[in-house]
């Protein structure tokens, strides 16, 4: 599966919520940072859903702390959505990934965004 296939974006509530799935890994995390800096260039609030992500290795995970970073310096402000209970949410929680930016639905993320 390509980058592409991995990464999708659609507007909600004034937010772009950027949804991943599959794995993401040292084979694909620098084209799936491209891919979603690309597609969120206008964003005003983005919400990285991370609901569908099977594997998340250390270049997964330097992509969405790029990510998060790129958002925050566009003052763009940016939430994480790993439900809980989930091994990404397990992994985001092990390495105290940002706790204050990550949620468990993307429904809570862009009542927070929009609020």
């Amino acid at each position: 599966m390509t980058a592409a296939n991995r990464v999708t974006v659609g507007s909600e509530r004034s937010c772009e919520v950027v949804r991943l799935r599959g794995d993401v890994d040292h084979g694909n995390a620098e084209l799936v940072e491209r891919d979603v800096l690309t597609a969120t260039r206008a964003a005003v609030g983005v919400v990285i859903d991370l609901t569908g992500v099977t594997f998340l290795d250390s270049a997964g995970l330097r992509c969405l702390d790029r990510l998060v970073t790129a958002f925050l310096n566009r003052q763009a402000p940016v939430l994480v959505v790993a439900p809980d209970g989930g091994v990404v949410r397990f992994t985001l929680d092990l390495i105290g990934f940002l706790p204050d930016l990550v949620v468990g639905t993307v429904d809570e993320a862009l009542t927070q965004l929009t609020a």
